[in-house]
This record gives structure tokens, C-alpha cells and sequence, in this order.
């Protein structure tokens, strides 16, 4: 059994995919009464592009990850090579048809051009502000004069 696993995780090794197939798999995973919105988180990105490389693909990494694993369970005689096809097959048809799908996927490309731009900068956050003036205060030391010594 862990050798069929172990086939699966390197024919389809989510770390590598596309954030378009990424998504596609995680509205085809996606449960209504979990905790994480994802139609929120994304729309998030619009005013903090940079969610989207600092967690949301890890967490959208590990959401897939553990579907995967639970679906192939399913499968038990499914070979990981025909899973993996039946399983590219539905992603096509979110691409395709999925309204949510058609609407989240303009809104992280533009988080990722955004990301990616060599003319943007963030700006640190108010709550990131306070805790780097926490950590690294100003201090307003004069240099002592040379005369007094």
C-alpha cells in the first residue's frame, strides 16, 4: 500500500503544479463547512498580493494533498497512473465550465503579476509595523562629544 502512495506522490507531485491546476484541484476538494473560505481568501489577494506565495499555496499544497490521498484510498485498485488521468480529466472540466473557477482565476494571476513586478514594493502592514517597532526600537542616543571626555 505506501508503494502505491509513493507512485502517486511522484507522478503527481503537487509542490509542482501550476497554481491554474492547483486551484482547479482545490474548488474540486473544497468543502462548504470548512473552516478556510476560499472565495474570500482569494479575494484577499486583491489588497495583500503576497498571501498567495507566503500560505495560501502551501495550505492549497496540503488541502490537495490530503484529498488525493483520501480519494486514491478510495481507489484501492486503481493504479496510480489511471487515477492521476481520471483525476487531470476533472480538472480540465473545472477549467473549462466552473463559474468559481472562471471568476478566482484572474484574481491570483493578477496577484502573481503583482508579486513578480521589479517596479512594486509591499508596504509593511500596520500590525507588521507595530511588531518591528517592538522589535527593533528607536533609540535616540546622541554620540557622546568629544570635548566633555
Amino acid at each position: 500500500m505506501p508503494q502505491r502512495y509513493t507512485q502517486l506522490k511522484d507522478q503527481l507531485p503537487v509542490s509542482r503544479l501550476t497554481l491554474n491546476v492547483l486551484l482547479a484541484l482545490r474548488l474540486m476538494y473544497d468543502d462548504v463547512n470548512d473552516v478556510v473560505k476560499l472565495d474570500s481568501d482569494i479575494e484577499e489577494l486583491k489588497h495583500f498580493p503576497e498571501r498567495l506565495s507566503d500560505s495560501y499555496r502551501a495550505e492549497w499544497e496540503s488541502y490537495v494533498r490530503r484529498a488525493l490521498v483520501n480519494e486514491f484510498k478510495q481507489h484501492g485498485d486503481a493504479s496510480p497512473a489511471t487515477f492521476i488521468a481520471s483525476i487531470m480529466e476533472r480538472v480540465e472540466a473545472v477549467q473549462a465550465s466552473n463559474p468559481r473557477y472562471a471568476a478566482l482565476m484572474p484574481i491570483i494571476e493578477r496577484a502573481q503579476q503583482v508579486n513578480h513586478a521589479e517596479n512594486t514594493h509591499l508596504f509593511p502592514s500596520p500590525w507588521r509595523q507595530q511588531i518591528m517597532a517592538l522589535l527593533l526600537p528607536v533609540t535616540a542616543v546622541t554620540p557622546p562629544d568629544k570635548d566633555n571626555s
